[in-house]
């Protein structure tokens, strides 16, 4: 072998060692571990109870898995823009999503014309650990002291109650409506503290609201709890009002399980999804993490991986129909 045919072997083999090390680096799959950095999106004001969820859980993420974990409070077009924000992002998990329930309202009213299920991967659904989260109450000096009562009444006669268009309530309203047979008239009258004023001045017959909210008004005796709406686990109440009846043991089928959605894009790598799912999970059972949720009533269990995204599309069916009954949907 003459030395210029040796020194052409030498070039095309180094060629081929570097074409095959770009090879290695450029053209491998995407990388499996989590980002140095991780943006929450959450469609929530700061100081409110999701936001405080999402620093909370954060900083025990952060702590636990050593990502920079940063909360980016995104409330324009309703939280529309935060959603699209990590529909629309790359699936490295670097920028994820936090939200609750109202997601899946803003998608069966139209608001928003995706889906938890079909346009995001959804890697993590968890719950409160209070098994019941909303509370149906009446003026202390109504007529309807009790459970039997409302339905009774609203059999015979419309019940004005108080609503917040197109929020939480409001659906919740019309699924006890629909599962008890009453006749009811919506009223708009704003967030749960606005509406337990309306409600001590007469001006509503009954409202469903925050157990929370509801407490000091039924323990000072101005407003009656009716029913505790549960999460529908079998002989569940709230911890909050303990001697208050759950709507399913009263006969009535109506619960709500108030999800929170973690999600990312939909092509969002598989094993990225895993590893955001079990240091969630695990942070939710951490001591400093619930040393703030308990106290506040938003301590939070995760359900299973598999079984998350299946809870939530059962949600978003009964929601839909509700909505639709309601006639909330926008054309």
């Amino acid at each position: 072998m003459n030395k210029k045919t040796l020194l052409t072997g030498i070039v095309i083999a180094a060629m081929s060692a570097a074409l095959m090390g770009c090879g290695a680096s450029g053209g491998a799959k995407a990388s499996s571990e989590l980002p140095k950095s991780i943006e929450v999106q959450v469609p929530a004001k700061a100081g409110g109870g999701t936001d405080v969820m999402a620093r909370t859980l954060g900083q025990e993420v952060a702590a636990k898995t050593g990502s920079n974990v940063t909360i980016v409070n995104n409330t324009d077009g309703g939280g529309v823009v935060a959603m699209e924000t990590v529909r629309t992002a790359k699936g490295d998990g670097a920028k994820i999503l936090q939200y609750h329930t109202s997601m899946l309202i803003k998608s069966a009213t139209k608001v928003y014309d995706k889906t938890a299920n079909d346009d995001f991967k959804v890697w993590g659904v968890s719950q409160g650990t209070e098994k019941g989260q909303y509370v149906l109450v009446t003026s202390a000096d109504s007529d309807m002291k009790t459970i039997e009562d409302f339905v009774n009444k609203g059999k015979s006669a419309e019940i004005k109650m108080g609503i917040e268009t197109g929020g939480t309530t409001h659906v919740i309203t019309g699924l006890m409506a629909k599962a008890s047979g009453v006749q009811v008239k919506y009223v708009e009258a704003g967030s749960d503290t606005e509406k337990l004023t309306a409600l001590v001045g007469n001006t509503i017959d009954a409202c469903i609201v925050n157990v929370n909210q509801a407490k000091q008004y039924v323990e000072s005796g101005k407003a009656n709890a009716l029913a505790v709406i549960t999460n529908g686990e079998e002989g569940a109440r709230s911890s909050v009002l303990p001697d208050v009846p759950s709507m399913t043991e009263s006969g009535i089928d109506c619960s709500w399980a108030s999800y929170n959605i973690f999600a990312g894009p939909k092509d969002m790598n598989e094993d990225i999804a895993k590893k955001l799912y079990d240091a969630y999970a695990e942070a939710a059972k951490a001591d400093a993490v619930n040393e703030v949720l308990e106290p506040a009533g938003m301590a939070m269990e995760f359900l299973s991986y598999e079984e998350g995204p299946k809870k939530l599309a059962e949600q978003q069916a009964d929601i839909n129909s509700v909505v639709e009954e309601l006639g909330l949907v926008q054309k």
